[in-house]
């Protein structure tokens, strides 16, 4: 059998009219839910206003006042020394044996100065003269002269002007060159004179004086 549906409680026709009221009512709520956050937030601030308004300017004065920072001056404690201890100061005794140094006495005996040379005369009146004469002093100037090496090669020769002092005993003394040829000739000339024997030395008034006496030595190349 077939069913018949009754047209009065067919409902397909009121949903579309339903869906509408319900987009109405789901807006108008949430218009709502707008209006009343807004007046909230004015509310609080004209409570706030109102807050300050009612606070009497005497208890905000207090209140700064208590903000101040209250400085106390810090008053540090006398602090009295303690009482100063004597020290016993005790002095270092060296108990070792003190060192005797027992020095020799020391002989000092005045040095004797010595005797002043006695002048040297020029014109004595008896000369000073080679033991022998002068040919035994020539005989020993030929025996005792050693002719350079290096003279010879070079080829120098000539006549030395020797000077010297006859002291009182005989021996002799301050020579030196009046005169030479090379510096290896005059070095030979001196020692040759320095090597002789004593001579007898020069008299004035019966007595020995010192003397100067001048000779030649030549160096010839045989």
């Amino acid at each position: 059998m077939e069913s018949k549906k009754n047209p009065e409680v067919d409902n397909e026709r009121l949903r579309l009219p339903l869906i509408f009221l319900g987009f109405f009512i789901v807006g108008s709520l949430v218009t709502l839910s707008f209006s009343f956050k807004q007046e909230v937030e004015i509310v609080s601030n004209e409570n706030e206003q109102r807050e300050r308004t009612d606070i009497p300017e005497e208890l905000e004065v207090i209140e700064e006042e208590k903000e101040d920072i209250v400085v106390q001056e810090i008053v540090e404690p006398e602090v009295t020394p303690p009482p100063s201890e004597e020290i016993e100061v005790k002095q270092n005794v060296d108990k070792d044996e003190p060192i005797k140094v027992e020095t020799p006495p020391i002989d000092i005996t005045p040095v004797e100065a010595p005797a002043p040379e006695a002048p040297i005369v020029d014109y004595p009146d008896k000369e000073a003269g080679y033991p022998g004469g002068a040919a035994a002093m020539k005989q020993f100037l030929a025996d005792n002269i050693k002719f350079p090496e290096i003279a010879m090669e070079l080829g120098d020769q000539g006549r030395v002007f020797i000077e010297f002092v006859v002291n009182k005993d005989g021996s002799i003394e301050q020579v030196k060159i009046l005169r030479g040829v090379s510096r290896e000739i005059d070095t030979e000339a001196r020692r040759v004179v320095r090597s002789m024997p004593k001579w007898e030395p020069a008299e004035a008034n019966g007595e020995p004086v010192r003397a100067r006496c001048r000779i030649p030595i030549n160096f010839i190349l045989q």
